[in-house]
């Protein structure tokens, strides 16, 4: 959006002010920068102030998206992803519209569409951005925890990867840290947000074998991810998500920014010391890199 619609149809003085507060609940800027993306694109669909939204524009905004997905140009998590926020912030606006001074007449027209978009999330198995929220706020305490967050997450590792890592899978290139799991054929690129979180919780791990163990030095199993997943979830006062749910995300998020179906198959198939680095070397292969590029959420640091 250029910078007269950006002003015009979006950062208007009043849903400036809205969209402030509405956003201020929202701890890790995943949530925000994903919910603003995908508010701005509805914006430039309609070309007027999401205040101005009509039943009319939701429906044939849901009708382009519907058409999308039969030309398999979008997954369909990816249009339930999009209207689930859209219905997120407009019913944050309905509910508010006396303290916004907001038309009495002003409704949320994203609520009929509901039904049909909680079935896609249930074909798509994946977990609402706004939960992924919450579990890494709730997660904050741990460490080691919200590492293996990130890690289900941000890089679509899968419970039996994660507890089989070790510092020395982590190669640091001039273009970038890749990730050498086991059994995989190739590496997977890891991203500069994630890498910070790994790095930093790395620095405050005891010497160890493998990149996380338990209180007894010994290298976790899955029953252990599955267990942490339903003491989190609990803890964040969402649905008991499992793992393997939180790791569909990640591919859900790649095909919400367009990743291709074969690109996608292939990203989900510490101290310096503690990490190989090679002088002026790039990494050849950066077809890894590319598609991790793709995604413009990040994942921060607990506070």
């Amino acid at each position: 959006m250029d910078n007269k619609n950006d002003k015009n149809h979006f950062f208007d003085p009043e849903m400036q002010s809205i969209w402030k507060h509405f956003v201020s609940h929202f701890r890790n800027q995943n949530s925000a920068a994903s919910y603003r993306s995908d508010t701005i694109e509805f914006l430039e669909f309609t070309e007027k102030s999401f205040l101005e939204t009509t039943a009319s524009d939701v429906e044939n905004y849901y009708a382009i998206q519907q058409k999308k997905i039969n030309e398999k140009e979008l997954q369909p998590s990816t249009v339930a992803k999009k209207i689930r926020e859209l219905n997120s912030l407009s019913a944050y606006i309905e509910e508010n519209k006396e303290y916004y001074h907001i038309k009495d007449n002003y409704q949320n027209h994203f609520a009929a569409y509901l039904p049909h978009i909680e079935k896609m999330s249930k074909f798509a198995h994946s977990v609402p951005i706004e939960d992924i929220d919450k579990l890494l706020i709730a997660a904050q305490s741990d460490y080691m925890v919200y590492c293996i967050i990130t890690l289900l997450y941000r890089m679509g590792l899968s419970s039996t990867e994660i507890v089989e890592l070790m510092p020395e899978h982590f190669t640091i290139y001039d273009n970038g840290v890749y990730l050498r799991i086991p059994k995989r054929r190739e590496t997977c690129f890891v991203p500069e947000d994630v890498y910070k979180i790994i790095e930093k919780y790395l620095s405050q791990r005891i010497e160890n074998k493998y990149l996380f163990y338990n209180s007894r030095g010994t290298k976790l199993n899955t029953m252990y991810i599955s267990r942490m997943m339903k003491k989190y979830t609990t803890l964040a006062g969402i649905p008991s998500y499992s793992a393997e749910s939180l790791r569909n995300s990640c591919a859900y998020t790649m095909f919400a920014y367009d990743a291709k179906p074969e690109q996608v198959a292939r990203e989900m198939g510490v101290t310096e010391s503690q990490i190989r680095r090679y002088k002026n070397m790039n990494y050849m292969d950066t077809t890894s890199r590319a598609i991790r590029g793709l995604v413009k959420l990040k994942a921060e640091p607990p506070e």
